[in-house]
């Protein structure tokens, strides 16, 4: 009696994996059940219908809490008569986990003249961790890393976390883009990627920076105190002199009729 046990990773869910009892035999499979167990201890337990001759049986194990790196199927079943067993050993983080991938994230840029200066996160986007972490500018025709941070070491960075980094280069005047390697090893291999870094945008928000932080400057000394003083400030002229006028007038009245008596 043939019967084979095969598992994969749920496309729809990488913390599921799905069992497979393939019957190779002439005869059904009957009271099949089939057994998740790691470190000796039973995780889960599930009973699955009748196998007829050449096809198969799927069944899903949740392996979201294992903490063993390996899971042992065990299916059983009885046919022709007898009982019988198979069992597969699957890696279930082998299954799951995809390789740690370093990204430049949430990048700023900033220039001034010739000089270029970049700031963001060493993201790793992977389920492994990253170790020996470099990130530096790429020496070019209109591109040259400069002090004092033409490359930075970010060290270690676990899977699903981030890094700061900082990078300073100098670029011509035609550049519209800055290489940036990235080099890190993950699961014992050595990898080297290069990520470009936009400098239109970073041309654009500092030829716009600069205005806007004149004209809030200017604006503020041009209107804020000069409004306040003239609205708060001394008399109007135009009231002053009607006052004067008005006391004049009371005053001569006054002398007129001194004079009369």
């Amino acid at each position: 009696m043939k019967a084979d046990l095969s598992a994969t990773v749920s496309q729809n869910d990488s913390e599921t994996v799905e069992v497979s009892l393939t019957n190779f035999g002439n005869t059904n499979l009957t009271d099949v059940e089939v057994t998740a167990t790691a470190n000796d201890n039973v995780l889960d337990r599930n009973f699955v219908r009748d196998v007829s001759p050449e096809s198969n049986r799927v069944t899903a194990f949740d392996t979201s809490g294992v903490v063993s790196d390996t899971v042992e199927f065990t299916a059983t079943y009885d046919a022709a008569g007898g009982n019988y067993s198979t069992s597969l050993v699957t890696n279930i983080n082998e299954e799951t986990q995809v390789p740690g991938e370093i990204r430049l994230t949430a990048v700023e840029v900033s220039r001034v003249g010739s000089g270029v200066m970049i700031e963001g996160d060493a993201a790793n986007l992977g389920g492994t961790d990253a170790d020996s972490v470099l990130v530096q500018i790429d020496d070019t025709a209109d591109v040259q890393p400069v002090s004092p941070s033409g490359e930075y070491f970010v060290g270690g960075v676990e899977a699903s976390e981030f890094a700061t980094f900082e990078l300073t280069a100098e670029t011509e005047s035609n550049a519209s883009s800055i290489p940036v390697a990235i080099t890190y090893i993950v699961d014992n291999e050595r990898v080297t990627t290069t990520q470009r870094v936009d400098l239109t945008a970073a041309a654009m928000s500092a030829g716009s920076s600069s205005a806007p932080g004149d004209s809030v400057a200017s604006g503020a000394d041009a209107s804020g105190p000069r409004s306040g003083s003239a609205g708060s400030g001394g008399l109007p002229l135009r009231l002053i002199a009607g006052g004067i006028a008005v006391i004049t007038i009371l005053l001569a009245g006054v002398a007129y009729r001194w004079r009369s008596r």
